[in-house]
């Protein structure tokens, strides 16, 4: 999954995460004549970073700019506008938490270590706390590490944004690490001597929400522990 989501494709332009790369590059914005700053995204910007430039926070972006659709994205090209200090915004970002929770606690099919096999376990797990789309690997394995914090970015994003936050992070796998692949991120069941994982995810194999486990091989992913 090159999109966290799983449910848009990866257009002409490319899509950034909130968290993207440590490096970035904000663009200079542009007021318009009634004083608005507005702030067009360049590749390597993500939204906390131009929130910190103008003395706000991403709530206060996401909740003025009402195209934003998710706060853990942006894109190459948008126009952000900065809001006023003391401006009355909506408060999109409680009812995206809102839409977030009412998924509630569900129960997920989890196939046993044959990614062919018939589900044998389930899987309970809530949205309180964890800001990403519901169904997606980065969903899953949130919920899995509750320790790591909200907007690590697309899932092939993750390890290097994790670094940058002081999470110690390594080629080496371990039991209950994150392992991160190109565009995607699972949780680590268990390492074997032959150099294999077995690893629990979602969104892989099956579409949005389905949990399967497989086991594969380490070597060239990336772990967070």
């Amino acid at each position: 999954m090159n999109f966290k989501y799983g449910l848009l494709a990866l257009g002409a332009s490319a899509i950034f995460a909130l968290f993207g790369s440590s490096t970035y590059a904000l663009d200079t914005p542009t007021t318009e004549t009634d004083g608005t700053i507005i702030v067009t995204v360049q590749p390597g910007d993500y939204l906390s970073a131009i929130a910190e430039k103008y003395n706000v926070t991403y709530v206060d972006l996401f909740n003025a700019n009402d195209f934003i659709g998710n706060p853990d994205l942006i894109h190459v090209g948008d126009k952000i506008r900065i809001p006023a200090k003391d401006e009355q915004l909506p408060q999109r970002f409680e009812a995206y938490q809102q839409e977030i929770s009412n998924y509630g606690t569900a129960t997920y099919n989890m196939p046993s270590t044959s990614p062919s096999s018939t589900p044998t376990t389930n899987y309970r797990a809530t949205s309180s706390g964890n800001t990403y789309a519901w169904g997606n690997c980065t969903w899953y394995v949130k919920n899995r590490r509750p320790d790591l914090p909200n907007m690590l970015g697309n899932g092939g994003q993750w390890v290097a944004n994790a670094a940058a936050r002081g999470y110690t992070t390594g080629s080496s796998p371990r039991v209950g690490a994150v392992a991160e692949g190109p565009g995607h991120v699972m949780y680590v069941e268990s390492v074997h001597d032959n150099g294999t994982i077995t690893v629990s995810e979602m969104n892989y194999n099956g579409g949005i929400g389905v949990v399967h486990t497989r086991t594969i091989s380490s070597a060239g992913l990336r772990f967070i522990y």
